[in-house]
């Protein structure tokens, strides 16, 4: 019986820079791609970057193919922003990265972000009222930009699905972290599935 690639036709705008996070990259970017998706890999300059690995920016090499200002009025379906700690800090601070998210929300496009990738969408200024996760050491961020936090209690069983591992909020869908990857694309897929 031949697989059924579920988001065919549907495109994947992923925005990296150097020190994204290894798992949180190349899980979802796989997933996407096994799924049937077009994924766009976009950063500051096109070339190759390190992910996180484990001294910050020592990881798995990553090809941007598009340069952030060729993507910026891209059409897509889904923006997925991996997290890591020196990519999002790069990318929070660039206007182009933060325009895209900027769009992509207020055109209720889906946006899914991990772990510290939740630090472009306080910077781009679109938590005002939004219930979404982070890692415990960014809740004030999200609280300070008008999110609503939803904490990651401990002892949930493996199948529960919006629960503080990962929450979705309409078009936004987080996650605390790599760990919770399987509960993020447990909301991601049928959030894509759903959309025109």
């Amino acid at each position: 019986m031949p697989y059924e690639m579920r988001l065919a036709g549907k495109t994947v705008l992923m925005l990296v820079a150097e020190g994204v996070h290894d798992h949180e990259f190349w899980y979802p970017y796989y997933r996407f791609r096994e799924e049937g998706a077009r994924v766009v890999v976009a950063g500051p300059a096109k070339g190759t970057v390190l992910g996180e690995g484990r001294h910050g920016m020592d990881g798995l090499p990553v090809e941007i193919t598009h340069t952030i200002d060729e993507v910026v009025d891209m059409a897509m379906d889904c923006l997925y922003l991996p997290g890591g700690i020196f990519g999002p800090l790069t990318l929070r601070a660039h206007k182009g990265a933060l325009a895209i998210v900027r769009r992509a929300m207020a055109a209720g496009t889906i946006v899914a972000a991990i772990c510290h990738a939740q630090w472009m969408l306080v910077s781009a200024g679109v938590l005002r009222g939004r219930r979404l996760t982070c890692p415990e050491d960014m809740a004030i961020d999200v609280i300070n930009a008008g999110g609503e936090y939803v904490a990651c209690p401990e002892g949930l069983a493996d199948n529960v699905s919006n629960d503080g591992r990962a929450v979705r909020d309409g078009n936004l869908i987080t996650a605390v972290y790599f760990g919770y990857l399987p509960q993020h694309f447990r909301l991601l897929i049928p959030a894509l599935l759903e959309s025109a």
